[in-house]
C-alpha cells in the first residue's frame, strides 16, 4: 500500500471522541485550521455532539462506529480512545498506510509499542505520541540544566504529582483496568514518567507500591535508579494535591521545577542563573494548556506534510511505556496506616450478601464500602459522576452509573439486593433529593430489601437549642434548605417504615471527621494552612464529633438490628470537646499556626455577607475559582469555552486555573452566621438511644479519632504546608487587629 501524500491539508480521522478531544483537541486542531474529515466513536451522541463542534459543514464529515467503515477518507488519525486499545487501533492503522498520532500512553504493552513503531518504520509513517510536557518551555530547560553539568551529577530526585481527580470524564474507561490498563501511573505517570526520562535517561525500576489491590490504584509510590547511580522517587495520586514538582539534587546544587507549568520554584543560586535559549530560572514566562496542545497538533501536521519525525515520537512514547510495565511487575501493595482497619462489624450480613450504597464516592458511603468490602461483602456502589469514583475504582465493587429520580435503572441496580445504605444527597437540588428517594423507596420495596438505611444529620435540629440533643428534640428552622430537604427524606423514610412497604431506619451523624472527610477534615485543615482561622469567643461551643469508622459501625448496626426498623438514631463519639480544641488538634497535626479568638461581637461585625466574600476573592483568587470549577457544568464551560472568555475573566482562569499561579497563603477565615451559631453551641449530641436500641458503643474518644487522623493529614498535605512555610518565610500573614490564639483546652 503507497503512503498517502503530505500535504498541510491532510485529510484527518478523530477516533474517540470523548472529553480530551471535546475540551482540549478538536479546538487545537480548530485553532490550527486543520478540521477533520472522519469521526469515529460508539456513541452516536458523542458523535453528534462532536460533528457540531468540528468547524466544517456536517455534510462534509464522515461519521462511523469502526474506522475501518470509512478507511478510504482519511489520511492521518488522532487516536484518543481507551488505553488498552491504542495498541489493537494504531498497528491496524499503521498496517492500513495511516498517519497517527496516539493520545499517551502508546500502548499499554511494550510488545504493542514495538509491533507500532516497526509498521510505521517499515511503511514511512508518521507515529507520534501525545506527551504535550516536552512543549514546555520548562522541559528544554531542564534538560540543558542537568546536561550543563551546572548542578553537577544528580544523586536524587523527588517527582511529587496528584489532585483530587474529579474532571468531566464521557465515559468509565479509566476507572476500568480492561480498558485504562492501570491507573494513576497508566495515566498521568505517563506523562510525569516521559519528562523524567528526557530528563535523565535510563531509569530503572526498584520498587513500586500502589493501592490498586483489584482495581485501578488511586495512589502509588515508584522508586528508581539512573546510571549514574542517582535515585528517583515518584509519588502519583488522584485522591490529593499534591506539589506537582520535580526536585532536583546534584552533587553541586538543586532545584524544584514544575512538572507541567513553566516555574522554577526554588534553587541553588547557580541554578536559578542558569540560562538555557534566553531564559533563566527567574524569566521563566507562562505556558497554557490550550498552547501546548496547538503545539503538539501543529507539530503532528507538520510532520505528515513534511515527511520528518515528530517532536515525539514511537521510540520516546514506548519508553515511558517500558517504564510503566516494569513498576506494574513490581507491585507491592502501598500501606496507608489510617486505612489498616478496625474491628470490622457486620453481624447479620454474610459474606457473599449484596448491599447497595447510594453516594458511594462520598467520604462516608465510601468508608462504608472499603469496610464491607474488608468483610467479604458483594457491594454495588451508585455514582453520578464518574470521575469522583476514582477511590472506589480501586476495589472489587460494582459501580453502577446512574440517577436516582431513574426508576428502570435504580430498579436493576438493586435487584437482588439484601441491604441497601442510602448516602447520597445533592445540595444543588431539593427536586432530585425529594423524588431520589422516593424512587429509591420503591425499588427497595419491589426488590423486598431487608432493610433501607438512610444517613441523614443532626442538622436537622439547627439552630440548636442549650439543651442536651436527643432524638426527641424539636425540629430545625425548615428555612434553611438543608435542614429542610434532610426532614422531609426523613419523613419519607419512616412513612416507609410506619407503611410496611420497606423496613428502614435513619441514622443522624454528627460533626464526622477522618480520612478523606471534606467538611470536617479537609476544608479546617486546608483553612488553617492557607490563612487564619477566627473562632467566636475562645472557640468555647461544644463540638459533637464522631470518628468515621464509630459512624459505621452505627450503620451497620442500624442495618441489622430488628428494633432499628423505624426509628432514627443520633451518631456521635463518646466525648465531646470544645472547638477550640478541634481545630487546635488539627493545627498540631498539621505543624501550623492553630485559630485565633474574637470576641463574638466583632465575629458578627465582620461577617456581613457582600463585605466578607469581596475580601474572601481579593485573598485567594486562584481557590475561589478552583472552588468554582469543581461545579461540573462550570467546569466543562470552562473546558469547551476557554477561547470565548473575555479577555479579562480569561485572563484570571489562565493564571489562577491553567496557569502558573500559585497558591495565596494569608487569608483571614470569619465563619458565617451558620458557622458561628454552630461554633458557640452550648448544646451536646446524647447517644443513649443508639446504645440502648442497637448496642451502639463508640469507640474512639477525640484524641483517638485524631492518631488514626494524623497520618492522613501529613500524607494528605505535607505539600501544602511546606508551600505555605515557604510563603510566610518572604510575607508576614495579615495580623488580626482584635484577636488572641484560642487557647487549647478541652
Amino acid at each position: 500500500m503507497s503512503t498517502p501524500a503530505a500535504s498541510p491539508k491532510a485529510r484527518l480521522a478523530i477516533i474517540g471522541c470523548g472529553a480530551v478531544v471535546d475540551h482540549h483537541l478538536l479546538p487545537a486542531l480548530k485553532r490550527q485550521g486543520w478540521a477533520p474529515s472522519v469521526l469515529v466513536d460508539r456513541s452516536p451522541e458523542r458523535l453528534a455532539l462532536l460533528a457540531g463542534r468540528a468547524g466544517r459543514r456536517r455534510a462534509d464529515i464522515a461519521t462511523a462506529a469502526d474506522w475501518r467503515e470509512v478507511a478510504d477518507r482519511f489520511d492521518a488519525a488522532l487516536v484518543a480512545t481507551p488505553h488498552t486499545t491504542h495498541g489493537p487501533i494504531g498497528l491496524g492503522l499503521l498496517e492500513a498506510g495511516k498517519h497517527v498520532f496516539m493520545e499517551k500512553p502508546l500502548a499499554t504493552t511494550s510488545a504493542e509499542g514495538e509491533a507500532m513503531i516497526a509498521a510505521a518504520s517499515r511503511k514511512g509513517l508518521v507515529l507520534a505520541v501525545g506527551l504535550l510536557r516536552r512543549n514546555l518551555i520548562i522541559a528544554a530547560w531542564t534538560k540543558a540544566l542537568i546536561a550543563s553539568g551546572t548542578i553537577g551529577a544528580i544523586r536524587r530526585v523527588d517527582a511529587r504529582e496528584g489532585f483530587v481527580f474529579n474532571w468531566a470524564t464521557s465515559s468509565d474507561a479509566l476507572l476500568r483496568r480492561d480498558l485504562s490498563g492501570g491507573g494513576v501511573l497508566m495515566d498521568t505517570g505517563a506523562h510525569t514518567l516521559d519528562i523524567l526520562g528526557h530528563w535523565f535517561g535510563t531509569m530503572t525500576p526498584t520498587r513500586y507500591r500502589d493501592d490498586g489491590t483489584s482495581g485501578v490504584e488511586a495512589d502509588c509510590v515508584a522508586e528508581f535508579l539512573l546510571d549514574g547511580g542517582g535515585e528517583v522517587r515518584v509519588e502519583l495520586s488522584r485522591t490529593r494535591n499534591l506539589a506537582n514538582t520535580a526536585r532536583i539534587e546534584g552533587t553541586h546544587g538543586h532545584v524544584e521545577v514544575a512538572l507541567y507549568r513553566n516555574e522554577v520554584v526554588a534553587g541553588s543560586p547557580n541554578a536559578l542563573a542558569f540560562t538555557h535559549a534566553g531564559v533563566s530560572g527567574t524569566t521563566m514566562k507562562p505556558q497554557l494548556f490550550p498552547a501546548l496542545f496547538d503545539a503538539e497538533m501543529r507539530d503532528f501536521r507538520d510532520a505528515v506534510a513534511d515527511g520528518r519525525p515528530p517532536l515525539v515520537g514511537g521510540d520516546e512514547g514506548l519508553a515511558s511505556v517500558r517504564r510503566i510495565e516494569g513498576c506494574y511487575a513490581l507491585r507491592e501493595p502501598l500501606e496507608q496506616p489510617w486505612d489498616a482497619g478496625h474491628a470490622a462489624l457486620v453481624d447479620g450480613l454474610a459474606p457473599g450478601a449484596r448491599v447497595v450504597v447510594t453516594g458511594a464516592s462520598g467520604f462516608i458511603g465510601g468508608r462504608l464500602v472499603e469496610r464491607l468490602v474488608r468483610a467479604g461483602i458483594d457491594v454495588t456502589c451508585i455514582i453520578r459522576e464518574i470521575g469522583s469514583a476514582t477511590r472506589l475504582a480501586r476495589l472489587p465493587v460494582r459501580l453502577v452509573k446512574a440517577d436516582l429520580t431513574d426508576p428502570a435503572a435504580i430498579g436493576a441496580a438493586l435487584r437482588g439486593a439484601d441491604t441497601v445504605f442510602h448516602c447520597a444527597y445533592d445540595p444543588r437540588s431539593r427536586r432530585q433529593n425529594l423524588e431520589g428517594a422516593r424512587v429509591l423507596i420503591g425499588a427497595a420495596a419491589e426488590a423486598q430489601v431487608r432493610r433501607l438505611v438512610h444517613v441523614s444529620t443532626f442538622s436537622v435540629y439547627e439552630p440548636f437549642p442549650p439543651t442536651p440533643l436527643t432524638e426527641e428534640t424539636r425540629d430545625g428552622d425548615r428555612a434553611w434548605i438543608y435542614v429542610k430537604d434532610k426532614l422531609d427524606i426523613e419523613g419519607q423514610m419512616l412513612a416507609a417504615a410506619r407503611d410496611g412497604r420497606v423496613p428502614t431506619a435513619v441514622v443522624q451523624p454528627t460533626i464526622v471527621y477522618g480520612p478523606f472527610c471534606k467538611p470536617w477534615t479537609n476544608a479546617p485543615a486546608e483553612e488553617l494552612i492557607y490563612g487564619e482561622v477566627v473562632l467566636p469567643d475562645g472557640g468555647a461551643g461544644r463540638c459533637s464529633a464522631v470518628f468515621v469508622d464509630d459512624l459505621v459501625d452505627g450503620m451497620l448496626l442500624a442495618a441489622t438490628r430488628d428494633a432499628a426498623v423505624g426509628e432514627r438514631f443520633i451518631l456521635s463519639g463518646p466525648d465531646t470537646v470544645s472547638w477550640g480544641t478541634f481545630f487546635s488538634e488539627f493545627a498540631r497535626a498539621l505543624g501550623v499556626p492553630g485559630p485565633t479568638s474574637w470576641p463574638l461581637a466583632e465575629v458578627s461585625k465582620q461577617n456581613q455577607g457582600f463585605v466578607r466574600d469581596v475580601k474572601l476573592v481579593l485573598r485567594n483568587p486562584k481557590r475561589i475559582v478552583q472552588i468554582i470549577v469543581r461545579w461540573p457544568p462550570a467546569r466543562s464551560a470552562l473546558q469547551a469555552g476557554l477561547d470565548a472568555l473575555p479577555k479579562p475573566l480569561r485572563a484570571l482562569v489562565d493564571r489562577y486555573y491553567f496557569g502558573s499561579g500559585g497558591p495565596v497563603f494569608g487569608a483571614l477565615i470569619v465563619p458565617d452566621p451558620q458557622k458561628t451559631a454552630l461554633y458557640t453551641t452550648r448544646a451536646t449530641a446524647e447517644i443513649g438511644k443508639a446504645r440502648r436500641l442497637l448496642g451502639y458503643a463508640p469507640r474512639f474518644a477525640f484524641a483517638d479519632g485524631m492518631r488514626e487522623t494524623t497520618p492522613y493529614l501529613v500524607w494528605a498535605y505535607a505539600d501544602l504546608v511546606r508551600a505555605a512555610r515557604r510563603a510566610r518565610g518572604t510575607s508576614a500573614p495579615p495580623a488580626a487587629p482584635v484577636g488572641t490564639p484560642v487557647a487549647d483546652a478541652r
